[in-house]
């Protein structure tokens, strides 16, 4: 009698344990796991959050993925990234916002981490630019890379060639040398002396 009453508590105990394991059907713990729809990620574990900016969520995830460097979202509750649009850059993952090109630099690609620095006798002055302009003919630029601003060539070298990156000479050259060399406005090029990579100057 003793021993049919302890099989029967042993039994009692393996039902108990068995019913207390987490359940498969809906509305059990994988159905609260999986229920978060796209844009949003499980927050707790019992609601669902929207996916914060600069990361997108597929829904049933317990955490949003980051955008990658090159991309960014602004938005909440999103399920995609947005390209880095030229003249701007994202050197970050997770990023909400990109970030302008510093002037001085330039970027003329989408989805990118960095900006190209404006090379000898090319200068960009504004930022957010994806192009640099070219030094007017008697200017010239100043250092090998990041060149913000021309110089007017003057003194003992009054003169420097257009597109000039060997700075101002002593020679006279076959162009008038130009009253200014800034950019507008607009950020458009003086005679519309562009350069982007890949490309050759016009003007």
């Amino acid at each position: 009698m003793l021993f049919a009453s302890t099989l029967l508590s042993a039994a009692l105990l393996m039902l108990a344990s068995v019913t207390a394991l987490p359940q498969h059907e809906e509305g059990g713990l994988m159905g609260r796991q999986s229920s978060c729809p796209s844009g949003s990620f499980r927050a707790n574990t019992t609601a669902c959050a929207p996916c914060p900016a600069g990361n997108t969520c597929s829904g049933g995830r317990n955490r949003p993925d980051p955008c990658d460097t090159g991309l960014y979202q602004p938005n909440t509750g999103s399920t995609s990234c947005l390209r880095t649009p030229p003249g701007f850059f994202t050197n970050r993952r997770g990023s909400a916002m990109p970030t302008p090109c510093p002037a001085g630099s330039y970027q003329p690609y989408s989805r990118q981490a960095f900006c190209y620095g404006a090379p000898r006798g090319r200068f960009q002055q504004q930022t957010g630019k994806s192009f640099v302009c070219a030094t007017c003919c008697g200017w010239a630029t100043t250092m090998n890379n990041n060149n913000v601003n021309p110089v007017k060539c003057g003194g003992a070298a009054p003169f420097a060639w257009p597109n000039s990156g060997d700075g101002c000479i002593s020679r006279p050259t076959s162009c008038t040398p130009a009253a200014t060399c800034a950019q507008a406005a607009n950020g458009t090029c003086h005679s519309n002396f562009s350069f982007t990579a890949g490309q050759t100057i016009r003007g």
